[in-house]
Protein backbone atom coordinates (compact mmCIF):
# COMPACT_ATOMS: atom_id res chain seq x y z
CA UNK A 1 0.00 0.00 0.00
CA UNK A 2 2.84 2.30 0.72
CA UNK A 3 4.48 1.67 -2.18
CA UNK A 4 1.52 2.70 -4.24
CA UNK A 5 1.22 5.56 -2.38
CA UNK A 6 4.77 6.89 -2.52
CA UNK A 7 5.00 5.60 -6.32
CA UNK A 8 3.44 8.55 -7.76
CA UNK A 9 5.60 11.46 -5.91
CA UNK A 10 8.93 9.76 -6.60
CA UNK A 11 8.01 9.49 -10.54
CA UNK A 12 7.01 12.68 -10.35
CA UNK A 13 9.73 14.13 -8.71
CA UNK A 14 12.47 12.01 -10.45
CA UNK A 15 10.89 13.41 -13.74
CA UNK A 16 10.99 16.99 -12.64
CA UNK A 17 14.50 16.29 -12.17
CA UNK A 18 15.42 14.39 -14.98
CA UNK A 19 14.49 17.80 -16.50
CA UNK A 20 16.64 19.80 -14.74
CA UNK A 21 19.86 17.85 -15.14
CA UNK A 22 19.81 17.71 -18.98
CA UNK A 23 18.67 21.22 -19.09
CA UNK A 24 21.94 22.26 -17.60
CA UNK A 25 24.23 19.32 -19.39
CA UNK A 26 25.31 22.20 -21.62
CA UNK A 27 27.23 23.73 -17.92
CA UNK A 28 28.47 20.60 -16.92
CA UNK A 29 29.93 20.46 -20.67
CA UNK A 30 32.43 23.42 -21.10
CA UNK A 31 34.11 24.05 -23.70
CA UNK A 32 37.74 25.71 -24.25
CA UNK A 33 38.22 27.34 -27.36
CA UNK A 34 41.63 28.51 -26.05
CA UNK A 35 42.73 25.17 -25.71
CA UNK A 36 40.31 23.26 -28.05
CA UNK A 37 38.89 20.98 -25.39
CA UNK A 38 35.75 20.41 -23.32
CA UNK A 39 36.04 21.14 -19.55
CA UNK A 40 34.07 19.48 -17.27
CA UNK A 41 32.25 21.82 -14.84
CA UNK A 42 30.83 19.55 -11.95
CA UNK A 43 30.44 22.09 -9.51
CA UNK A 44 28.94 24.74 -11.08
CA UNK A 45 26.90 22.39 -12.88
CA UNK A 46 25.59 20.86 -9.62
CA UNK A 47 24.64 24.73 -8.24
CA UNK A 48 22.77 26.01 -11.32
CA UNK A 49 21.30 22.66 -10.78
CA UNK A 50 20.31 23.16 -7.12
CA UNK A 51 19.15 26.81 -7.91
CA UNK A 52 16.09 25.35 -10.49
CA UNK A 53 15.35 22.45 -9.12
CA UNK A 54 14.32 25.32 -5.62
CA UNK A 55 12.04 26.99 -8.19
CA UNK A 56 9.80 24.30 -7.60
CA UNK A 57 9.84 24.78 -4.21
CA UNK A 58 8.90 28.45 -4.83
CA UNK A 59 6.43 27.77 -7.69
CA UNK A 60 3.89 30.65 -6.34
CA UNK A 61 6.43 32.91 -7.74
CA UNK A 62 6.46 31.57 -11.27
CA UNK A 63 2.95 31.53 -11.63
CA UNK A 64 3.02 35.08 -13.37
CA UNK A 65 5.20 33.44 -15.90
CA UNK A 66 3.53 30.51 -16.40
CA UNK A 67 0.27 32.67 -17.57
CA UNK A 68 2.08 34.35 -19.71
CA UNK A 69 3.43 31.17 -20.97
CA UNK A 70 -0.01 29.66 -21.72
CA UNK A 71 -1.81 32.19 -24.00
CA UNK A 72 -3.73 32.23 -27.23
CA UNK A 73 -0.59 32.29 -29.68
CA UNK A 74 1.46 29.04 -27.71
CA UNK A 75 -2.01 27.29 -27.48
CA UNK A 76 -2.55 27.60 -31.49
CA UNK A 77 1.13 26.56 -32.00
CA UNK A 78 0.54 23.71 -29.62
CA UNK A 79 -2.67 22.64 -31.50
CA UNK A 80 -0.89 23.20 -34.66
CA UNK A 81 2.00 20.88 -34.07
CA UNK A 82 -0.51 18.76 -32.59
CA UNK A 83 -2.41 18.15 -35.82
CA UNK A 84 0.29 17.61 -37.48
CA UNK A 85 0.86 14.51 -35.16
CA UNK A 86 -2.27 13.46 -36.01
CA UNK A 87 -2.02 13.47 -39.48
CA UNK A 88 0.97 11.52 -39.37
CA UNK A 89 -0.51 9.25 -37.09
CA UNK A 90 -3.03 8.33 -39.63
CA UNK A 91 -1.23 7.96 -42.39
CA UNK A 92 1.43 5.56 -40.56
CA UNK A 93 -1.53 3.54 -39.75
CA UNK A 94 -3.39 3.40 -42.95
CA UNK A 95 -0.23 3.06 -44.67
CA UNK A 96 0.97 0.78 -42.65
CA UNK A 97 -1.86 -2.00 -42.66
CA UNK A 98 -3.01 -1.34 -46.22
CA UNK A 99 0.75 -2.31 -47.69
CA UNK A 100 1.64 -4.75 -44.78
CA UNK A 101 -1.60 -6.87 -45.71
CA UNK A 102 -0.97 -6.22 -49.66
CA UNK A 103 2.45 -7.36 -49.48
CA UNK A 104 1.54 -10.58 -47.22
CA UNK A 105 -1.04 -12.03 -49.74
CA UNK A 106 1.65 -11.63 -52.89
CA UNK A 107 3.38 -14.78 -53.97
CA UNK A 108 6.10 -15.65 -51.68
CA UNK A 109 9.03 -14.60 -54.12
CA UNK A 110 7.69 -10.82 -54.20
CA UNK A 111 6.94 -10.78 -50.76
CA UNK A 112 10.70 -11.12 -49.66
CA UNK A 113 12.03 -8.76 -52.24
CA UNK A 114 9.44 -6.29 -51.07
CA UNK A 115 10.51 -7.19 -47.06
CA UNK A 116 14.33 -6.87 -47.91
CA UNK A 117 13.43 -3.47 -49.01
CA UNK A 118 11.98 -2.26 -46.40
CA UNK A 119 14.21 -3.06 -44.16
CA UNK A 120 17.11 -1.83 -45.77
CA UNK A 121 15.34 1.41 -46.25
CA UNK A 122 14.22 1.30 -42.53
CA UNK A 123 17.92 1.29 -41.87
CA UNK A 124 18.56 4.90 -43.49
CA UNK A 125 19.23 7.15 -41.05
CA UNK A 126 16.11 9.64 -40.70
CA UNK A 127 17.74 13.41 -41.53
CA UNK A 128 19.15 11.62 -44.67
CA UNK A 129 15.87 10.23 -45.83
CA UNK A 130 14.19 13.97 -44.98
CA UNK A 131 16.93 15.30 -46.91
CA UNK A 132 16.19 13.46 -49.63
CA UNK A 133 12.19 14.35 -49.49
CA UNK A 134 12.77 17.93 -48.91
CA UNK A 135 15.37 17.94 -51.89
CA UNK A 136 12.97 16.08 -54.29
CA UNK A 137 10.33 18.75 -53.77
CA UNK A 138 12.38 21.36 -54.80
CA UNK A 139 14.14 19.10 -57.84
CA UNK A 140 10.56 18.84 -59.06
CA UNK A 141 10.09 22.92 -58.73
CA UNK A 142 12.55 24.01 -60.47
CA UNK A 143 12.71 21.34 -62.91
CA UNK A 144 9.53 20.82 -64.08
CA UNK A 145 7.97 23.75 -62.43
CA UNK A 146 5.61 21.23 -60.50
CA UNK A 147 4.41 22.62 -56.50
CA UNK A 148 3.46 19.48 -54.77
CA UNK A 149 2.82 21.22 -51.82
CA UNK A 150 4.15 24.15 -49.63
CA UNK A 151 7.59 23.66 -48.87
CA UNK A 152 8.34 26.41 -45.79
CA UNK A 153 6.76 27.88 -43.53
CA UNK A 154 6.75 31.38 -42.26
CA UNK A 155 5.23 33.96 -40.05
CA UNK A 156 1.86 33.90 -41.58
CA UNK A 157 1.78 30.68 -43.15
CA UNK A 158 1.11 26.94 -41.99
CA UNK A 159 1.68 23.99 -43.83
CA UNK A 160 0.48 21.10 -42.61
CA UNK A 161 0.57 17.64 -45.82
CA UNK A 162 4.46 18.18 -45.96
CA UNK A 163 5.62 18.29 -42.23
CA UNK A 164 3.00 15.31 -41.85
CA UNK A 165 4.30 13.02 -44.49
CA UNK A 166 8.32 13.77 -43.89
CA UNK A 167 7.85 12.97 -40.18
CA UNK A 168 5.37 9.85 -40.76
CA UNK A 169 7.51 8.41 -43.92
CA UNK A 170 10.33 6.40 -41.99
CA UNK A 171 7.51 5.80 -38.69
CA UNK A 172 5.29 3.60 -41.20
CA UNK A 173 8.08 1.86 -43.24
CA UNK A 174 8.96 0.60 -39.17
CA UNK A 175 5.51 -0.35 -38.68
CA UNK A 176 5.12 -2.26 -41.87
CA UNK A 177 7.88 -4.10 -40.86
CA UNK A 178 6.41 -4.47 -37.11
CA UNK A 179 3.34 -5.76 -39.03
CA UNK A 180 4.93 -7.81 -41.72
CA UNK A 181 6.52 -9.72 -38.57
CA UNK A 182 3.38 -10.31 -36.62
CA UNK A 183 1.48 -11.53 -40.02
CA UNK A 184 4.11 -14.06 -39.92
CA UNK A 185 3.84 -15.68 -36.29
CA UNK A 186 -0.14 -15.34 -36.49
CA UNK A 187 -0.07 -17.46 -40.15
CA UNK A 188 1.28 -20.49 -37.99
CA UNK A 189 -1.19 -19.82 -35.02
CA UNK A 190 -3.50 -22.63 -35.18
CA UNK A 191 -6.44 -20.75 -35.98
CA UNK A 192 -5.41 -19.62 -39.46
CA UNK A 193 -4.35 -23.45 -40.15
CA UNK A 194 -7.73 -24.57 -39.19
CA UNK A 195 -9.50 -22.04 -41.59
CA UNK A 196 -7.05 -23.02 -44.54
CA UNK A 197 -7.64 -26.49 -44.08
CA UNK A 198 -11.69 -24.96 -44.66
CA UNK A 199 -10.81 -23.77 -47.92
CA UNK A 200 -10.89 -20.21 -46.95
CA UNK A 201 -8.95 -17.93 -49.35
CA UNK A 202 -5.89 -16.34 -48.06
CA UNK A 203 -7.33 -12.71 -48.91
CA UNK A 204 -10.61 -14.25 -46.39
CA UNK A 205 -8.19 -15.27 -43.43
CA UNK A 206 -5.58 -11.76 -43.53
CA UNK A 207 -8.73 -9.44 -43.69
CA UNK A 208 -11.37 -11.27 -41.86
CA UNK A 209 -9.57 -13.10 -38.64
CA UNK A 210 -5.50 -11.98 -38.82
CA UNK A 211 -6.04 -8.24 -39.06
CA UNK A 212 -8.90 -9.08 -35.82
CA UNK A 213 -6.01 -10.03 -33.76
CA UNK A 214 -3.15 -7.75 -35.11
CA UNK A 215 -5.16 -4.53 -34.06
CA UNK A 216 -4.56 -4.86 -30.27
CA UNK A 217 -1.04 -5.40 -31.21
CA UNK A 218 -0.65 -2.45 -33.11
CA UNK A 219 -2.60 0.18 -30.00
CA UNK A 220 0.05 -1.16 -27.93
CA UNK A 221 3.03 -0.48 -30.73
CA UNK A 222 1.91 3.18 -30.99
CA UNK A 223 3.07 4.25 -27.91
CA UNK A 224 6.53 3.58 -29.74
CA UNK A 225 5.20 5.13 -33.25
CA UNK A 226 4.33 8.13 -31.52
CA UNK A 227 7.78 8.91 -29.98
CA UNK A 228 8.97 8.37 -33.27
CA UNK A 229 6.77 11.02 -34.80
CA UNK A 230 7.36 13.56 -32.13
CA UNK A 231 11.20 13.59 -33.12
CA UNK A 232 10.94 14.06 -36.65
CA UNK A 233 8.17 16.90 -36.17
CA UNK A 234 11.13 18.73 -34.36
CA UNK A 235 13.33 18.17 -37.08
CA UNK A 236 10.95 19.45 -39.22
CA UNK A 237 9.95 22.12 -37.52
CA UNK A 238 13.69 23.04 -37.12
CA UNK A 239 14.03 22.65 -40.97
CA UNK A 240 11.58 23.74 -43.32
CA UNK A 241 11.18 26.90 -40.84
CA UNK A 242 7.40 25.87 -39.13
CA UNK A 243 6.84 28.44 -36.90
CA UNK A 244 5.31 25.98 -34.73
CA UNK A 245 5.23 24.84 -30.75
CA UNK A 246 9.25 23.59 -31.03
CA UNK A 247 9.87 27.36 -31.22
CA UNK A 248 8.26 28.00 -28.10
CA UNK A 249 9.56 25.40 -26.36
CA UNK A 250 13.30 26.79 -27.42
CA UNK A 251 12.20 29.92 -26.34
CA UNK A 252 12.29 28.96 -22.81
CA UNK A 253 15.42 26.81 -22.94
CA UNK A 254 18.02 27.77 -20.16
CA UNK A 255 15.50 30.71 -19.21
CA UNK A 256 12.74 29.79 -16.81
CA UNK A 257 12.78 26.23 -15.60
CA UNK A 258 9.09 26.10 -14.47
CA UNK A 259 7.70 26.99 -18.38
CA UNK A 260 10.32 25.04 -19.81
CA UNK A 261 8.92 21.89 -18.18
CA UNK A 262 5.48 22.49 -18.66
CA UNK A 263 6.04 22.99 -22.17
CA UNK A 264 7.86 19.56 -22.16
CA UNK A 265 5.03 18.19 -20.31
CA UNK A 266 2.43 19.54 -22.61
CA UNK A 267 4.82 17.82 -25.66
CA UNK A 268 4.55 14.79 -23.97
CA UNK A 269 0.53 14.19 -24.15
CA UNK A 270 0.22 12.29 -26.47
CA UNK A 271 2.64 9.82 -25.39
CA UNK A 272 0.97 9.53 -21.98
CA UNK A 273 -1.86 8.88 -23.37
CA UNK A 274 -0.82 6.71 -25.90
CA UNK A 275 1.05 4.71 -22.85
CA UNK A 276 -2.40 4.47 -21.43
CA UNK A 277 -4.03 3.37 -24.61
CA UNK A 278 -1.73 0.80 -24.53
CA UNK A 279 -1.69 -0.48 -20.83
CA UNK A 280 -5.61 -0.48 -21.07
CA UNK A 281 -5.29 -3.12 -24.22
CA UNK A 282 -3.08 -5.01 -22.52
CA UNK A 283 -4.86 -5.53 -19.37
CA UNK A 284 -7.91 -6.58 -21.72
CA UNK A 285 -5.82 -8.86 -23.52
CA UNK A 286 -4.54 -10.51 -20.43
CA UNK A 287 -7.86 -10.82 -18.74
CA UNK A 288 -9.08 -12.10 -21.86
CA UNK A 289 -6.57 -14.88 -22.19
CA UNK A 290 -7.34 -15.42 -18.42
CA UNK A 291 -10.90 -15.89 -18.90
CA UNK A 292 -10.39 -18.35 -21.65
CA UNK A 293 -7.89 -20.26 -19.53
Amino acid sequence: MIKKVLYLPIRVTAILAGFVFLMNIPIFLHFNAKEKRIDLDISLYWEYSKSNLSWFLHIKDEVPFIFEYLNASTIDKYFYTMSILLLALLFVVIVGLVISTTIMMLPTSARKRLTGFIDFTTSAPELLIIFLLQYLVIYLYKTYDIKLFQLYGGMSTQPYFLPAFVSSFLPALFLIQFLLKEFLNEEVKDYVVFARSKGLSRRTIYLKHIIRNIIPLLLIHLKVIIWYILTNIIVVEYLFNIDGYIGIVKSFFAKRIVPYVISLLLFAVPVILSNLLSWIVTFRMNRKDHNSI
